[in-house]
């Protein structure tokens, strides 16, 4: 059986935005190879962030909830713990399935929801970038800003850069 980290701690805020940002197995071009590096992007994204709060809104941020609630920055985690219905709503979604015996489903949304909380527990994840990876959008949008260079783009959402 599936259990979330709790709210109220870095692991558990992580693997939260995490699963509300990467498609799921739901989605028919999903692959568990693609959403681990989605995932492990986010998560670079994160700490990186961390590591330097002021430019992305969290100035004097100390914990990733701080960075993901900065205003603007992570949509539907303003108010985190608490976060949008919708979201809440999906994710349980998804985790009923994993945890599910009688869905044929269960076993891919099982891994889905590993690899986002060893991704959370993981502190050696690498910044692939050529700079430093600090944002991702959905793919399409464009650049958040003139100093953003594309890095990659991977399941409908486009990481970039800071070189």
């Amino acid at each position: 059986m599936i259990v979330l980290p709790p709210k109220n701690d870095d692991d558990g805020c992580e693997v939260r935005v995490l699963l509300a940002e990467c498609r799921t197995p739901s989605f028919s071009s999903y692959t568990l190879a693609d959403a681990i590096t989605s995932m492990q992007l986010m998560d670079r994204v994160i700490f990186n962030r961390l590591a330097n709060p002021g430019p992305f809104g969290a100035k004097g941020a100390t914990t990733v909830a701080d960075v993901v609630k900065a205003r603007g920055q992570f949509a539907g985690f303003q108010n985190y713990p608490k976060f949008d219905a919708s979201i809440a709503n999906r994710i349980q979604a998804a985790l009923n399935i994993a945890n599910s015996t009688k869905d044929k489903r269960s076993s891919s949304f099982q891994d889905h929801f590993n690899a986002a909380i060893q991704i959370a527990n993981d502190q050696s994840i690498a910044d692939p970038s050529p700079g430093t990876l600090v944002a991702w959008r959905t793919a399409g949008s464009g650049s958040p800003g003139a100093n953003f260079k594309l890095h990659t783009t991977l399941m409908g959402i486009a990481y970039f850069f800071i070189p």
